[in-house]
């Protein structure tokens, strides 16, 4: 695999922020637009910029009628597995089929620049559907199909979607879960009129007493809509709210031609999709790395995608090695909390398949964490095993030690890579004072790049990201070491005030994942004397009997690392945490349940007896703050 200098990389990456007109041009130019753009990048202010104005392009037709108009129909373009076993091959003719007679049902029924609003299992016909949006003009926001009544009907009140596109059921860890009768719900309590309820009917169970109901089967029975609508650059193209980790979800909005220029850049950096290589995806629709490394990205670079409708440990722990050794898999992207918790089962489960095909491992959305690295660098057969960093408000990644297509870079534990081309970075103070290396602090973005949103969805907060700093504030606490890699030591919000010090809670739990937990979760209660104190959370491993020796462990190796100031009140065993669909740590309910608060809005949550089983714990050892 091609290696490339620290030197010599951040050559491209200081091109790419002296000069970005030029350096973006030779990049959009390997799309297919419409028109031509007048003017690559209008800059006024660094909340307010767009690129490629003037020009027309439309996703849809870059990812798929791109290809077919080169005769490169007829490679597999996704692989549909599920938990029973079954599996379903679509080719790139076949998802151009599928998504063209959708938008054929979408454009009788909406007008350009409407909603459309998809709660959908990790089917093809989701990704099928998203496509036509984009085909149709239509703005397309992805809701993932876990989210209940409540977190529904605030999205759909919101976006005010036309048509609405689900399932009568998905299936996770053998049972059937019901959608149909969510959305009738959500409905009813959004209060917003939606023209079209469109069901993909896969056990018959779906209910039709509205006029607006449709059934999927008779959207495939349209004639195929070839017109693909050529939409403007600085069209939204789609809305995806946030999972709420830190309050009310906000509504990302991203636009046509800049995300189609990044999503196509930046997933070519990363991956090597050619002579048939395959890349495996845990990222759900329902959230950014599902849109760019399950959907868009792939099919923009000619790729190959594997899907799985299910939990990743059903029917048996080993699903996803067992997917990696039949499959022959190159490329992987997952989540942290998916490997932290198949390292619960041990180690047979991996070793029994072989993975000596994977060339590069990679995991985003919370930290990694060094044991679960080294638990992967000892059992995974990957080339390149690292961890990455980005946002939903920035398309995915956007730190990384290289890729495939500059060459990779050193990889250093704990530390998320480098910026990508067009990222600067920056750490700063409260104050808004730039830190010296190796001092941590906020992370900030100061350059204009495509990989941003344009703005929220009807929310006026999209100028708190920058009203603090007057740059991009996101929102996360780290340094940078001298050779400028990044880490990430957790949420601004989450970083602990110790008697005048502060921590990031990425650097506890580092410390606190010790071999006997499968993990930890830190948050900081008031203290009359130190400010905070530190509570840690923590999920036993299999087979761990005694707990207070357990305790002692974690306790004593906080101290060993941080000294005396970090202080911990108390250890909280937990036979899960609470996490988001997208598999974020929602730290703010654990804070709020260690001191008595009231948790909030938890509709978003993967599953929401995580929190009675904390309350439990914690009226158990009767704990008060």
């Amino acid at each position: 695999m091609k290696e490339i200098s620290l030197s010599d990389y951040l050559d491209i990456w200081k091109q790419s922020i002296s000069n970005p007109q030029e350096f973006w041009d030779k990049i959009a130019k390997e799309l297919v637009w419409f028109r031509h753009y007048e003017k690559i990048l209008d800059y006024k202010s660094p909340d307010n910029y767009r690129w490629f104005v003037g020009g027309k392009i439309n996703i849809a037709y870059n990812a798929l009628d791109r290809w077919i108009s080169q005769g490169k129909g007829d490679k597999t373009a996704i692989i549909w597995l599920n938990e029973e076993g079954k599996e379903r091959k679509y080719t790139y003719k076949d998802l151009y089929e599928l998504s063209s007679k959708i938008s054929t049902f979408i454009a009788q029924y909406s007008s350009k620049s409407d909603t459309i609003l998809l709660y959908m299992p990790m089917v093809v016909e989701a990704g099928a559907t998203m496509l036509a949006s984009a085909r149709s003009g239509t703005i397309h926001t992805v809701v993932f199909s876990g989210f209940g009544v409540k977190a529904l009907a605030e999205r759909i009140k919101s976006a005010k979607p036309k048509i609405i596109f689900t399932a009568d059921v998905t299936y996770r860890r053998g049972k059937v879960i019901e959608l149909k009768s969510v959305v009738d719900e959500a409905i009813k309590e959004s209060g917003i009129n939606v023209n079209k309820v469109v069901v993909l009917n896969r056990e018959n169970k779906a209910s039709f007493k509205e006029d607006r109901d449709v059934d999927f089967n008779e959207v495939l029975k349209l004639n195929t809509r070839k017109e693909v609508v050529e939409t403007n650059s600085e069209d939204p193209l789609f809305i995806l709210y946030t999972s709420g980790t830190t309050g009310k979800p906000k509504g990302i909005v991203h636009a046509m031609g800049s995300y189609t220029v990044w999503c196509y850049a930046h997933v070519k950096w990363l991956y090597d999709f050619s002579n048939e290589k395959k890349l495996l995806t845990t990222a759900d629709l329902g959230w950014i790395n599902g849109h760019s490394y399950s959907l868009y990205g792939p099919l923009l670079n000619y790729g190959t995608t594997i899907w799985y409708e299910g939990a990743m440990d059903y029917p048996h722990p080993g699903v996803m090695w067992e997917i990696i050794e039949k499959y022959k898999v190159e490329n992987v992207w997952t989540a942290p909390t998916l490997v932290k918790m198949l390292m619960k089962y041990g180690e047979d489960h991996v070793r029994k398949f072989n993975t000596s095909s994977l060339e590069v491992f990679v995991t985003a959305g919370e930290s990694l964490g060094v044991e679960a690295m080294n638990w992967l660098r000892r059992n995974v057969k990957a080339k390149k095993i690292f961890e990455v960093w980005g946002q939903t408000e920035n398309s995915g990644y956007i730190a990384s030690p290289g890729g495939f297509y500059f060459g990779f870079l050193k990889i250093k534990d704990g530390s998320v890579g480098v910026p990508l081309p067009s990222i600067n970075i920056k750490i700063v103070d409260d104050n808004g004072n730039e830190l010296p290396r190796g001092k941590a602090g906020n992370i900030i973005v100061t350059s204009p790049s495509p990989a941003f949103m344009i703005g929220l969805w009807n929310d006026e907060r999209y100028k708190n990201y920058y009203v603090r700093f007057g740059y991009y504030e996101t929102g996360d606490y780290g340094y940078m070491d001298q050779d400028g890699y990044l880490y990430i030591l957790g949420r601004s919000d989450d970083v602990l005030k110790v008697a005048g010090h502060r921590l990031g809670v990425a650097e506890i739990e580092n410390v606190a994942y010790i071999e006997e937990v499968a993990e930890v979760a830190v948050v900081g209660v008031p203290d009359e004397i130190r400010r905070e104190v530190i509570v840690i959370f923590a999920v036993p491993r299999e087979g761990v009997k005694d707990l207070s020796l357990v305790k002692q462990k974690i306790i004593e190796n906080v101290r060993k690392n941080f000294g005396a100031i970090a202080v911990v009140k108390e250890v909280i065993f937990v036979n899960k945490l609470p996490h988001t669909r997208t598999g974020k740590i929602m730290r703010r309910v654990l804070r709020a349940l260690a001191t008595g608060k009231d948790v909030g809005d938890v509709s978003t949550l993967e599953d929401e007896t995580s929190v009675e089983e904390a309350k439990k714990a914690l009226a158990d050892i009767k704990v008060v703050y």
